[in-house]
């Protein structure tokens, strides 16, 4: 009897921690197919409920001509995060490679950084009153595997790399392609970077999600709502 292939984190483990001094997302645009491969890996990985993302693909119209732009959003693991100091009972927390994530033990539910967070990036889950969001699967990276998303992505618009590495490929890519955070002006220092945003994305990236401008009847009209259906 042949010997079946062994399962991804059958072949690796604790000494192939992914250990970066800096963690971040690449995020190509101009690679992004709208296929939402990333978001419903995300959902299967860490159980979202429906109605809610860690992450999400916003389907959106373009201004200057018929068509449209797709724009993957996470939880941007800011390095001057608003949503470290909103929370009063200290759930949010940083560990040493940036990440920005939330201990459900300490966490209350009571959405001080839900309102904090300038990329409505974090949810409460209705079944566990508690705050989550995006943390680049740190489950996951311990293993050496990389986030869900990215594993999932079949265009490789989203890459996993260490941004204070200048020897690593996925920062030498965002250097030469010049990607930069999203809502620069926040002041949050983002380390999650995009090739090819554009200015007028930003102000609409919280307004919903939608499959197309047809299918009305699957529309989110912010990361914290349930589907208007």
């Amino acid at each position: 009897m042949p010997e079946l292939p062994a399962i991804p984190w059958e072949k690796v483990g604790p000494e192939h921690r992914l250990d970066y001094k800096r963690a971040f997302m690449l995020i190509d645009l101009n690679r992004c197919t709208g296929c939402h491969s990333c978001s419903v890996s995300c959902k299967t990985e860490h159980e979202v409920p429906l109605g809610d993302f860690r992450m999400r693909v916003r389907y959106l119209e373009r201004p200057d001509k018929a068509t449209l732009s797709f724009l993957p959003l996470v939880c941007m693991q800011c390095q001057d995060a608003p949503c470290l100091n909103a929370c009063p009972t200290e759930a949010s927390g940083r560990l040493e490679d940036g990440r920005v994530v939330i201990d459900d033990e300490k966490c209350c539910g009571n959405k001080a950084c839900v309102s904090a967070c300038p990329y409505g990036a974090i949810f409460i889950n209705d079944e566990s009153n508690k705050a989550e969001k995006c943390d680049f699967c740190t489950h996951r990276t311990e293993l050496g595997l990389e986030p869900a998303c990215v594993s999932s992505c079949p265009t490789d618009a989203i890459r996993f790399g260490d941004l204070e590495n200048p020897d690593d490929p996925v920062t030498i890519v965002a250097k030469a392609k010049n990607a930069k955070a999203f809502k620069e002006d926040a002041g949050t220092e983002p380390s999650v970077l995009y090739v090819d945003h554009e200015a007028w994305m930003e102000p609409k990236s919280n307004l919903g999600v939608q499959l197309s401008p047809a299918d009305e009847d699957v529309i989110y009209e912010q990361n914290n709502l349930k589907p208007k259906v």
